[in-house]
């Protein structure tokens, strides 16, 4: 009987040894597993900290500039690499920690399998001497590195998770910083098609202004430009009813207030007169052929998505036109019809246009605003119904979307493309807008922009658009002088040098008048305003003690004139208007 227990014996210690031994080979390459991850972790953190460092980088300037905009993109797509170069680092650790988490888990129910023994229990269950030095041996080995692994292994799951988290962290300021700049870049181009947009306008005003007045210095140009853009705010009217500004108390008389009709460009549907004649009774199709002339209104092929600036591709219909904001959402339903139709052939003609860009949210294209695309609420849902009613329906010519422009007011007229800004197009002409007789049967009339007078006599302040009798007679003074001799235009800019130019005193212009043999103004009496049936100001007379009979001039030729020698920032708007004496 002894020889097979020493044999047993012998294979139990043996295998006591190598278990050991394997156990202790386990540990050491858990060990080694984890030393690297620690030496991989160091580096991931000096990645991450690099990786902070390039976001806040990327947050700082404002990017003024497109070219300036797409540099900071191509850093945001060599952030995001980096950030995915250590998220993959990340998941290499994550597999090398799975491995010493079994073996932990294996050491921790080592040890609640068998806890430390006593040193005699562990002798007795042990055959002989030989057997106790290898348990012993084993279980203090096993014991110690099992607690110590254990606490290791803790440790690196608690790192490897904070960097998961300082990962994601970082992916969201990312994140957040690219859609920023986006952002940026939206603004940016809407602001380059609206300064272009404007740019045209005012251009064009002003080589109408240059036509009647030759001779004026760059300073003079500049000035009339600014006159001319500090009323250019809003084309179209927006989703919210815009307020009423009432004139303010001249606290003097006479005084005298110059007022256009219309605002900013009556070119195309009239906002306000589509509101008129929905009130009226009109349906949508009637209202957008009395603004757009030898088109068809029917269905069309539309794209399921549009690329929109700052947002990307999303659904034409019911994304995109739901969240244009271009008239107030509790409108008669048939206007807000005829907007939708409007809006739907424009944005088909820009990407027409445009192929491959993404359409700008501002005036400059057409607003829209993503807030207002879920339809939720009564005011937002109003909206998405006349966008729905008129699901696919364009306004076309010869097959073709149209440019269907729209502004705020026509001031009781449209005019031409071809008046406004010089290109010809058949769809939209000049047409009067009202029922029964001008101003009274206007459409358009409760529009706070349909008679307004535009502008601040002051350098500052509050809304003051009001001159005195000796400003005004000034004005024509400078009328008098400018038509004896274009040459004395470059005299003529404002007396007060609000704007950059200041010109002579109204005494001198006076005295110079005299001095040329032409009689001044004297006490004026009275101003006529002259209009040719067709949404023009055609003449405006000047009643005084030495014209008792009048003096006319153009109202071209005046309007001119107010742009360069009225004080302030006083402009009109249209070449429709009148003045208003209290």
């Amino acid at each position: 009987m002894k020889k097979p227990v020493l044999i047993l014996l012998s294979i139990f210690l043996v295998s006591n040894i190598f278990i050991a031994q394997a156990q202790a080979d386990e540990l050491l390459n858990v060990q080694k597993g984890i030393d690297k991850n620690k030496a991989d972790q160091s580096q991931t953190q000096v990645d991450l900290e690099q990786i902070k460092k390039d976001i806040a980088a990327l947050t700082g300037p404002l990017y003024s500039t497109e070219a300036e905009v797409n540099e900071a993109n191509d850093k945001v797509a060599k952030v995001r690499k980096d950030l995915k170069k250590v998220e993959t680092d990340l998941a290499e650790k994550k597999e090398t920690l799975s491995y010493i988490t079994d073996v932990r888990n294996q050491q921790i129910k080592f040890l609640y399998m068998n806890p430390q023994k006593p040193t005699m229990e562990l002798f007795f269950t042990s055959r002989d001497f030989s057997g106790f030095a290898a348990n012993a041996i084993y279980q203090k080995k096993v014991v110690g590195e099992s607690e110590d692994l254990i606490k290791l292994v803790n440790e690196e799951i608690a790192i490897v998770e904070n960097t998961k988290s300082a990962i994601a962290a970082l992916k969201k300021d990312l994140e957040k910083v690219a859609a920023e700049i986006q952002t940026r870049f939206a603004a940016i181009q809407s602001q380059f098609y609206s300064s272009i947009n404007q740019e045209n306008s005012l251009s064009q005003n002003l080589v109408q202004i240059e036509a009647n007045l030759k001779n004026l210095t760059q300073k003079q140009k500049t000035l009339i430009t600014k006159k001319l853009a500090a009323s250019k705010r809003k084309q179209t009217i927006g989703d919210q009813v815009p307020p009423s500004t009432p004139l303010p108390n001249p606290g003097f008389s006479p005084a005298y207030a110059f007022a256009s009709y219309g605002y900013p460009h009556r070119v195309g549907m009239n906002q306000y007169g589509a509101y008129g004649r929905a009130k009226a009774g009109q349906g949508y199709g009637t209202i957008l052929r009395a603004y757009y002339s030898n088109v068809a209104i029917g269905k069309y092929s539309v794209p399921g998505k549009v690329s929109v600036a700052g947002v990307g591709k999303i659904s034409f219909e019911e994304k995109y036109l739901f969240g244009i904001s271009e008239m107030p959402r509790s409108w008669p339903m048939e206007a807000l019809k005829a907007q939708a139709v409007a809006a739907r052939t424009y944005a088909l003609n820009w990407m027409k246009s445009n192929p491959g860009k993404a359409i700008c949210t501002t005036q400059a294209c057409q607003v829209y605003n993503p807030l207002n695309a879920n339809c939720s609420g009564t005011y937002n849902s109003r909206w998405c119904s006349a966008v729905r009613a008129t699901k696919g329906i364009v306004i076309t010519q010869g097959g073709s979307p149209i440019t269907a422009w729209y502004a705020s007011t026509a001031g009781g007229y449209t005019l031409s493309s071809q008046e406004v800004w010089g290109g010809y197009r058949s769809y939209v002409l000049a047409k009067r807008d009202y029922k029964g007789s001008w101003p009274k049967g206007a459409y358009d009339k409760s529009s706070p922009w349909f008679h307004k007078a535009w502008g601040n006599s002051r350098c500052g302040g509050a809304y003051y658009p009001w001159l005195t009798s000796a400003q005004v007679t000034d004005l024509f003074n400078a009328a008098l002088l400018s038509q004896k001799s274009s040459g004395y235009n470059k005299y003529l800019s404002p007396t007060d040098g609000c704007l950059g130019a200041k010109g002579w005193s109204a005494s001198k212009v006076r005295g110079k008048l005299v001095s040329l043999g032409v009689k001044d103004v004297g006490n004026l009496s009275n101003v006529l305003i002259g209009f040719d049936g067709k949404g023009h100001t055609s003449s405006i007379t000047l009643v005084s003690s030495k014209y008792p009979s009048g003096k006319t001039f153009s109202g071209n030729f005046f309007r001119s004139i107010y742009h360069l020698r009225s004080p302030g920032t006083l402009s009109f708007t249209s070449n429709l208007f009148d003045v208003v004496v209290r």
